[in-house]
C-alpha cells in the first residue's frame, strides 16, 4: 500500500524581499521588444512621427509612448491604471529604462488626429488615425512578404459589439451603450488589415465599401480578391460594383417574402457533407428571380448571381402551420463551385473575422476602453489591433511550434507573464530563466527564428 502524500500547510507568512532588483513577471515581454526592432517597426515610427512631435514635455520619443502601450497592451493591460503594475516591476524597469506616468499616455493618445468619415453623424462618430494606421500598413507589408505575396486574399469584414459605460457612449442596436469597431480579417496573413472605430448607434452597414476599396489599395499587386460577409453586406449596388471589378463574393442575403416562398416550395433539398461528415443541414440551389417592382435587384441580376440556400429543422415545440425549418440564404457571383464548398467557404468567415474579434477582446486590452474620450478609444483600438497582428506575426514566423496555435490569452500566460530575472551588464540586457522551466528552450528556438527571420527581410529589401 502506497504511502499518502502529504499536502503542504496551507497556513504562510508574509514577508518583504530584501533584494528584488531585476526579478519580473514579464517574461516575454524582451523577445517582444527585440522582434519589434527586427521587423522593423520602430524604424517606420520613427519615420511617420518625424515631423509630428505631440508630446510637449517629458523628454519621451514618440517611439517609447506607442512601445509603452504596445507592451501593456501584450502584457493583458485592460486600461492605463495597468501601467502602473509594469512600471513597478524591477526587471521590467530595467529593460525598459525611464517609465513615464500614467498621465503621459492618456494625454498623448488624446492629441493623436482622428480622420472622420462619411456616416459620421451629430450624434456618433466614425473613425480612425492616419497616423497609426501608417504604421499597420508595414506590419501588413512584412506579412505580406513573409507569405510570399500571394496572388490571391481572401477578406472577412464585419463590426462587433464591444459594449462599455462610458458617459459619453452611444446606444446600439441591441440597446446597450457600446462601441462598435467595423475590421477586415485577412486569414491567409491572419492579420486584421483595415478597421474604422465607431460609436454604437453608426449603421453596420455603412462603409462597407469604401474599407474594401481601402484593403485593395494597400495591396494593388494582389489580383484576386474574395469578399465574405454576413447580411449587412447584403447592399445591392455594392454588390453590383463588385462583380463588376472582377471581386468574388460569398454574402448573406436578406430574406424578402418572395424568396421566403420559394425556399418553402423547394423540394430538391440534399444533405450538406463537410469533410465527408453529414451534418445534419441540407442545401440548395433556388430559382431566385426578382420582380420588375424592385428594380435594384433586376439589375443585380445582370451579373448572373446564384443564390444558395441551406436549411435545418428547428429546436423545441412548434407551432399550427409554422415552417419546421430555419433558412439561409448565400448570394455569389462565383459559377464553378459546387453547393457544399460554396457553403463551406462562406461560414469559414465565422471561424477568421468573429474569432478576431474575440481575440481582441479577451487578449488585446478591448474588453473596455480606457477612456470617455472618442479620440483616445480610437487610437486604443488602433494600438490593439496592432498588437494583435504583432503577436501573430510573431507566433507564426517566431516562437516555436508548441505556441503557433494558441489563443493570444493562453500566450500571454504561458510566455509573456512567465518569470525571468533581468540585469544590465556592459550596457546589454541579460534575461536568465529558471531552471527546468519550458521558457528557456523556448527562448532558445525562439532567438534563433527570430535571427532568421531578420535575415529573411533583409533579403526581401534589397531584392
Amino acid at each position: 500500500m502506497q504511502p499518502l502524500i502529504t499536502p503542504k500547510p496551507y497556513n504562510f507568512k508574509l514577508e518583504m524581499a530584501k533584494n528584488n532588483q531585476g526579478v519580473s513577471s514579464f517574461g516575454g515581454l524582451p523577445l517582444i521588444r527585440k522582434a519589434l526592432a527586427e521587423i522593423g517597426l520602430f524604424k517606420k515610427m520613427s519615420e511617420v512621427f518625424y515631423l509630428k512631435r505631440f508630446l510637449k514635455h517629458g523628454g519621451y520619443q514618440d517611439v517609447q509612448i506607442l512601445e509603452a502601450v504596445i507592451l501593456l497592451i501584450a502584457s493583458g493591460g485592460t486600461c492605463f491604471s495597468d501601467w502602473e503594475i509594469l512600471t513597478a516591476d524591477p526587471g521590467f524597469q530595467k529593460m525598459f529604462g525611464r517609465c513615464m506616468s500614467v498621465d503621459v499616455l492618456e494625454r498623448y493618445l488624446k492629441r493623436l488626429s482622428v480622420t472622420f468619415l462619411e456616416g459620421t453623424t451629430a450624434s456618433g462618430q466614425s473613425g480612425y488615425s492616419t497616423l497609426l494606421d501608417l504604421i499597420q500598413r508595414e506590419m501588413l507589408l512584412v506579412a505580406y512578404q513573409l507569405a510570399g505575396r500571394p496572388e490571391k486574399l481572401t477578406l472577412d469584414i464585419d463590426t462587433s459589439i464591444y459594449r462599455t459605460a462610458k458617459s459619453d457612449a452611444e446606444f446600439c442596436y441591441e440597446m446597450v451603450k457600446a462601441y462598435q469597431p467595423m475590421m477586415v480579417y485577412c486569414p491567409e496573413l491572419n492579420m486584421v488589415v483595415a478597421h474604422e472605430f465607431r460609436d454604437g448607434n453608426i449603421s453596420p452597414q455603412v462603409g462597407y465599401d469604401r474599407l474594401i476599396d481601402r484593403c485593395r489599395g494597400l495591396l494593388p499587386q494582389v489580383k484576386s480578391w474574395t469578399v465574405r460577409s454576413d447580411s449587412a453586406g447584403y447592399q445591392l449596388e455594392m454588390l453590383d460594383q463588385w462583380a463588376e471589378d472582377g471581386i468574388t463574393f460569398y454574402v448573406t442575403a436578406d430574406q424578402f417574402s418572395g424568396m421566403q416562398n420559394i425556399l418553402k416550395l423547394q423540394t430538391s433539398w440534399s444533405s450538406y457533407i463537410s469533410d465527408g461528415i453529414k451534418t445534419g443541414q441540407e442545401v440548395a440551389e433556388i430559382a431566385y428571380v426578382p420582380t420588375f417592382s424592385n428594380q435594384g435587384e433586376l439589375k443585380l441580376r445582370r451579373h448572373t448571381l446564384r443564390f444558395i440556400a441551406a436549411r435545418k429543422p428547428k429546436n423545441g415545440q412548434l407551432k399550427l402551420n409554422e415552417d419546421p425549418y430555419v433558412y439561409q440564404v448565400i448570394v455569389t457571383n462565383t459559377q464553378e463551385e459546387d453547393l457544399n464548398k460554396i457553403l463551406k467557404m462562406h461560414w469559414q468567415r465565422c471561424g477568421s473575422v468573429e474569432y478576431a474579434h474575440a481575440e481582441l477582446k479577451n487578449g488585446c486590452g478591448m474588453r473596455r476602453f480606457p477612456s470617455k474620450h472618442f479620440q483616445v478609444n480610437a487610437a486604443w483600438c488602433s494600438l490593439g489591433i496592432l498588437t494583435h497582428n504583432m503577436l501573430r506575426l510573431i507566433q507564426n514566423h517566431v516562437l516555436p511550434e508548441k505556441l503557433k496555435r494558441i489563443e493570444i490569452k493562453t500566450l500571454n500566460h504561458r510566455f509573456i507573464r512567465a518569470a525571468i530575472w533581468v540585469k544590465e551588464k556592459a550596457n546589454q540586457i541579460i534575461v536568465r530563466c529558471c531552471k527546468n522551466h519550458p521558457l528557456y528552450a523556448w527562448y532558445q528556438e525562439a532567438l534563433q527564428n527570430l535571427e532568421h527571420l531578420a535575415y529573411r527581410l533583409s533579403l526581401i529589401s534589397t531584392a
